[in-house]
């Protein structure tokens, strides 16, 4: 080989292999081994399907075969400069190649094939980057345009395209400037040429990302947008490519922001971190009495006393450092005692007076492609506002209590539904109700021995004690009459309201028994309370005007106040109805037949004691107790006739200014009259003891 021939093929930077009619590699250039990882001495002598990956190196004889019969080329057709193939290093990896054959004869005649390989995996990775670059601009949601030198368009993507309303062949090779409003559009080619001639930029000026200006639609219509400019050679000639941001949704989103800032009720301001005002809405100027172009650019000191207006940039500073301080440490608490969290503070408003307030400030720093600044947001509560709605928040939630301490739930929440008007009428039919009346047995005694703080204090005790046991059944409260109590179950339709009165009743009376063994200044309080239960349909409703109140109307009402007035002391006193709930539970209760009752208005009841199933003697044996009362008080009784009787036949035969004889006829009347008396009290006394 001629040593000139010799150094190209050694220097040639492209892999060459020279192989014989058999695939049998005779030559190879050093290019050839670097790119395949071999040695020279590896190649020479061995088949050339060592350098390529199934299939194509168990059909690579047959190839060459084929071709030296019949001339017809295989690998390379004819007409065709090369071809691309895979080719396979020693490492058992494949790259792509561009081969390219030509045919000789060495000096034997014997015929030679000559392959130069272009390893093409730099080129398909440029293809690859090129495309997902490719697919990158056109998927951009962010129009993309790219311009030359003289303002024409050359590249739009998709979203371009959309956001102006243009097809693409419409853009590409038109000027940009068709996508400007008229002011920017006429100077945007003097811009270029300035930057071109100059070096300075016009467009986005050097230190800044970018710009925010207005676009032009095909319609007409302008819309905010932000704009990044790059710069690159393309075959040698300056483009310039520009990615914009439709600010559309942003300016969108900041106006409501804006709105909602603005209609917001308490003071709020925005400064930066040199305390300088950047932005208020109106009630900043409405508290404090500034302008809101007064405020706007002047220092938030303005706002504070003099004490304050003078540290307050020492505060901050100190707050700056020690926050940064914290970020480097990983550790962000403890950093401020204001930010993030609320102070009461004092204001100063533009007549100098001073103004309690309530501060809320919060940290912001917002980093975009757009800005990226630091501040401080403070949102201001007028405490003199406040606490007058506290003040008459506090009075209504008293109202309510009380409202709710004497009259029901359900009628309190009806009461407030009509904003407690006056003309409001409540009157309601509850077909099942369970009425209570307690009345305290000799207080008529008690009350006239003691004084009135003493009576009133004992009276509280016993109705305190009621009144816990009517919220822990559930039943409601309906009002006191001197010493007697009266309580409802059933009126918010519980359907177990009979059985929680009964067991109301009993613990009344256990209590009222425990303060028998108390004593007061006068002595033992022994005394005893009635109770008398009776079921039925009552009319519930609200009366009056002035201190109205609410009570209940009907004939079950008198019947349980009859059961309590004719019922036995420390005992529950019931008609047949209550009986007949209380008989459901017999390990829990104890039902006395008492017997028939005269009930003014009713006439004869039948009428029972209800009590504890472990007090049954005890019931029985008050039961006998009270009969034996009944009849002592009827000869009592009796006797008062007969006394009264003599008494007024005395006076009588006293008046009787007569004769003699009179006067005997007098006596003879006496005898008769005081023989017949005799007789029908005997009589009576007889009948009582039967």
């Amino acid at each position: 080989m001629d040593h000139t021939i010799h150094g190209v093929f050694e220097s040639f930077l492209d892999p060459i292999v020279q192989i014989d009619c058999k695939g049998i590699i005779r030559l190879v250039n050093p290019a050839c081994c670097k790119c395949f990882q071999y040695e020279e001495k590896e190649l020479v002598g061995m088949n050339i399907r060592m350098l390529m990956p199934e299939p194509y190196a168990s059909q690579h004889c047959q190839f060459i075969e084929k071709y030296i019969k019949t001339g017809i080329p295989k690998i390379v057709e004819e007409g065709r400069r090369g071809r691309k193939l895979p080719a396979l290093r020693r490492d058992g990896a494949t790259f792509p190649m561009f081969l390219t054959l030509s045919e000789a004869q060495n000096v034997n005649g014997e015929k030679l094939f000559t392959g130069i390989l272009r390893n093409l995996t730099a080129e398909e990775e440029e293809k690859r980057v090129l495309l997902a670059m490719h697919n990158l601009v056109t998927s951009s949601i962010d129009p993309i345009v790219q311009i030359d030198s003289k303002g024409i368009i050359r590249l739009a993507n998709p979203s371009c395209c959309t956001c102006f309303q243009y097809e693409e062949e419409e853009l590409i090779g038109k000027n940009v400037s068709i996508l400007m409003p008229e002011k920017y559009a006429t100077r945007h080619n003097q811009f270029i040429e300035s930057y071109l001639k100059t070096g300075v930029p016009k467009v986005v000026e050097k230190g800044r990302r970018g710009r925010t200006l207005t676009g032009l639609r095909k319609d007409g219509s302008t819309f905010p947008m932000y704009l990044t400019l790059s710069e690159s050679l393309v075959n040698g000639e300056i483009v310039f490519t520009g990615i914009m941001r439709n600010l559309s949704a942003e300016e969108e989103e900041r106006q409501v922001l804006a709105t909602m800032i603005d209609s917001c009720v308490d003071p709020i301001v925005v400064i930066t971190t040199n305390g300088i005002i950047e932005r208020c809405n109106p009630a900043c100027s409405r508290v404090f009495g500034f302008s809101k172009e007064e405020l706007i650019g002047g220092n938030i000191s303005m706002l504070m006393p003099d004490t304050h207006a003078s540290q307050h940039q020492k505060y901050v500073d100190r707050y700056l450092e020690k926050r940064q301080l914290s970020r480097s440490n990983s550790d962000l608490s403890n950093s401020s005692h204001v930010v993030g969290q609320g102070r009461d503070l004092v204001g100063k408003r533009n007549d100098g007076s001073k103004i309690p307030l309530f501060l809320t400030i919060s940290e912001f720093e917002v980093s975009s492609s757009i800005s990226a600044r630091k501040g401080f947001i403070g949102i201001m509560r007028d405490m003199s506002e406040r606490e007058k709605v506290i003040a008459i928040e506090v009075e209504k939630k008293k109202s309510e209590a009380l409202l709710k301490n004497v009259l029901p739930h359900h009628i309190c929440e009806r009461l407030k539904a009509e904003e407690f008007h006056e003309s409001v009428q409540i009157a309601d039919t509850c077909d099942n109700v369970s009425i209570l009346f307690a009345d305290i047995v000799g207080f008529t005694q008690f009350a006239s021995q003691r004084t009135p703080m003493q009576v009133v204090h004992y009276l509280n005790k016993v109705f305190r004690i009621f009144d816990v046991l009517v919220d822990k059944y559930g039943l409601e409260k309906i009002k006191t009459i001197g010493d007697a109590y009266m309580a409802v179950g059933g009126i918010n339709e519980d359907p177990d309201h009979v059985y929680k009165i009964i067991n109301f009743s009993l613990e009344a009376l256990e209590a009222v028994h425990q303060l028998k063994n108390e004593k007061d200044e006068v002595g033992e309080l022994k005394l005893g309370i009635r109770i008398g239960l009776h079921v039925g349909s009552v009319v519930a409703g609200l009366v009056g005007t002035k201190r109205r109140f609410f009570d209940l109307w009907g004939d079950a009402v008198n019947v349980a106040s009859r059961m309590e007035s004719s019922g036995i002391a420390n005992c529950i006193h019931c008609t047949k109805d209550i009986a007949l709930v209380a008989q459901k539970y017999p390990d829990e209760f104890i039902v006395v037949h008492r017997g028939a009752v005269q009930v003014k208005g009713k006439g004869p009841m039948e009428t029972f004691l209800v009590g504890h199933l472990s007090k049954r003697e005890s019931i029985s044996l008050m039961l006998k107790q009270h009969e034996t009362m009944k009849r002592r008080e009827s000869v009592e009784l009796h006797k008062q006739l007969e006394e009264e009787l003599f008494r007024d036949i005395i006076f009588s035969f006293g008046t009787i200014r007569t004769s003699l004889v009179t006067r005997q006829l007098a006596l003879g009347l006496f005898s008769f009259f005081a023989g017949v008396t005799i007789s029908a009290l005997f009589y009576a006394s007889r009948t009582a003891k039967q």
